[in-house]
């Protein structure tokens, strides 16, 4: 699927801001502000523990005031006024828990107690309270719809994307790879039960060849990027993803865009990431692995605008844009030996792809910075639509409605995303093997 950034009109010459001496900090669990400024709550296990710890803290003896942040609304103090606001439960159709004209309030008939204890790692913090969070922020999932009826605009590049994707690869030829590969794959996948062994046994041998392993890492939190919205949510954290060595990225512009394209703490990790893949095993949810594939491939989109805009004057800059995802294409790579080799290619030359775009920005960056250090003007920047691209495959096939990424194995989710812009019409023919 593709994320694309729609770029409002800039608001009173607002300016971003320098974070880069800031100490970031990720809250474990929503914070009540989380729940206070969604438009609307879906009722949610996360939801119910955020009402229990509320409903402890209005009766534990001696507390404060409540906690009031400016020109947000006062938190709520009380169980009733919480769950008047929460939706009927979540959902598994993406539309229905988001579009807000077919949903009523509803308050339980009881209340019962939910026990505050970790979430499962099949739901995390991504249930439909996070997908309703991220639009109300102006980043929406695929086929969604305004409240007003109209839909975000497609890329004007799709086909072109389709026909790179579709671009056959040498390392998949029948004589590199055979139907016994195949079935070893096959084999893999069948043998998968868990999330970990869907990466270490399934995926590689989607990977194929990564090139320099210097620029992948995985299960790597993000708590170095600047958050995407409020400061309420989880840093991001996918099972892998590619970027570029940081010694590749001049000093200077890699300590002004710290907090937008370094990931993490550990500085000898890549940067500019512009590819990621969530994996999930055959009992994980392939919603949630949309939501994190959606929220990464967004932390990666917005680095990857702010690296071309680089040394552009902040006055000129739009206002936060907006980010929608669109499906490109669904591959069933286990549905026979053409299958497979169509949706590994369509991964492959999407991977390189999204390598091809991260160099030319870090490259057209490091001419502005040289460029200025001889006293010339740096080159002008194209500010066009700056792209996420995510293809997704699932483990199971699903009915038509709830098929929203791209079904892959019986034993594994592995949606994957990439950040790209308009390429040139040359580069699309291009296969690495």
């Amino acid at each position: 699927m593709l994320t694309q950034a729609i770029f409002p009109e800039p608001k009173n010459g607002s300016l971003a801001k320098d974070n880069r001496q800031r100490k970031l900090s990720h809250p474990a669990r929503p914070p009540p502000t989380f729940w206070d400024n969604l438009s609307e709550i879906p009722l949610t296990r996360n939801a119910l523990r955020g009402l229990n710890r509320r409903n402890d803290e209005i009766a534990r003896p001696n507390r404060g005031p409540p906690f009031k942040r400016a020109g947000r609304p006062v938190a709520r103090r009380t169980a009733t006024e919480f769950l008047a606001r929460c939706a009927p439960p979540c959902m598994s159709s993406n539309q229905s828990s988001l579009d807000r004209r077919k949903r009523g309030s509803a308050s339980p008939s009881k209340s019962k107690t939910i026990s505050d204890t970790k979430t499962t790692k099949s739901t995390g913090p991504y249930d439909c309270a996070f997908q309703q969070h991220l639009v109300d922020f102006g980043i929406y999932p695929n086929t969604y719809e305004y409240l007003s009826g109209g839909v975000p605009p497609k890329p004007e590049n799709m086909e072109e994307i389709k026909r790179m994707l579709a671009q056959p690869r040498p390392s998949l030829s029948p004589s590199r790879f055979s139907e016994e590969d195949f079935q070893k794959f096959e084999r893999a996948d069948a043998h998968a039960v868990k999330e970990r062994q869907v990466m270490t046994s399934v995926d590689p041998i989607l990977e194929g060849d990564v090139g320099d392993s210097r620029c992948v890492a995985g299960e790597i939190p993000f708590t170095n990027l600047d958050h995407l919205t409020d400061e309420s949510l989880v840093p991001g954290n996918t099972d892998l993803y590619y970027g570029a060595r940081p010694k590749r990225l001049d000093r200077q512009v890699r300590t002004e865009l710290n907090g937008r394209i370094t990931p993490s703490t550990q500085h000898d990790l890549p940067i500019a990431p512009d590819f990621f893949l969530a994996a999930k095993g055959p009992d994980g949810s392939l919603a949630v692995a949309q939501r994190q594939a959606c929220y990464d491939g967004t932390l990666g989109a917005m680095g990857m605008r702010d690296l071309l805009s680089h040394l552009i004057p902040l006055a000129s800059l739009k206002a936060r844009p907006e980010y929608v995802m669109t499906q490109i294409k669904a591959y069933s790579l286990t549905s026979d030996y053409d299958a497979y080799r169509q949706g590994a290619a369509a991964y492959r030359n999407g991977r390189d792809w999204a390598k091809q775009r991260r160099d030319e920005a870090i490259e057209q960056a490091n001419e502005k910075v040289a460029s200025v250090e001889i006293g010339a003007s740096p080159p002008e920047n194209n500010l066009s639509l700056s792209f996420a691209t995510e293809v997704s495959v699932d483990s199971r096939l699903r009915r038509a409605s709830q098929d929203i990424l791209t079904p892959l194995t019986r034993g594994s989710n592995l949606p994957f995303s990439v950040n790209d812009s308009d390429p040139p019409a040359d580069e699309l023919s291009l296969d690495l093997g």
